[in-house]
């Protein structure tokens, strides 16, 4: 994914760490066709993709609804839990992790900008307002 933000990657690392995490994710409350499930603790409880049923993977009440930015901090320790193969997205991973008791967080940048620049209107879209 490509983008740009102005999110505080050393406040990140900072919480990564305090949080003893496997993986901490950079989410912010925005709309999304797909959302990432979080206990009122930060921790990984499930997703939700538009259209379909949310899934759940730890018995968690009240889960809040978060886009993931596609930035996150991963441990060393998370390389040798990975059992996909190929070409992969890594939410399956997390959301598996977490089913599994592993520590994946979130870490909330509501106040921080972001733009996916994927697409090339995107990035002139973002070259304009940089103007």
């Amino acid at each position: 994914m490509d983008l740009i933000s102005d999110i505080d990657l050393a406040q990140l690392l900072k919480f990564h760490t305090e949080q003893r995490a496997l993986a901490t994710l950079v989410v912010q409350k925005r709309e999304s066709s797909r959302q990432l499930l979080f206990s009122h603790e930060g921790e990984l409880g499930g997703r939700w993709i538009s259209g379909k049923d949310p899934e759940f993977v730890r018995p968690t009440p009240n889960l809040q609804a978060f886009a993931f930015s596609g930035i996150h901090a991963v441990s060393p320790q998370l390389l040798s839990k990975i059992t996909e193969q190929g070409v992969f997205s890594i939410i399956p991973t997390y959301l598996r992790l977490a089913e599994e008791g592993q520590r994946i967080m979130a870490f909330h940048a509501d106040e921080s900008s972001w733009r996916d620049l994927g697409r090339l209107e995107d990035l002139q879209k973002a070259e304009t307002e940089s103007r």
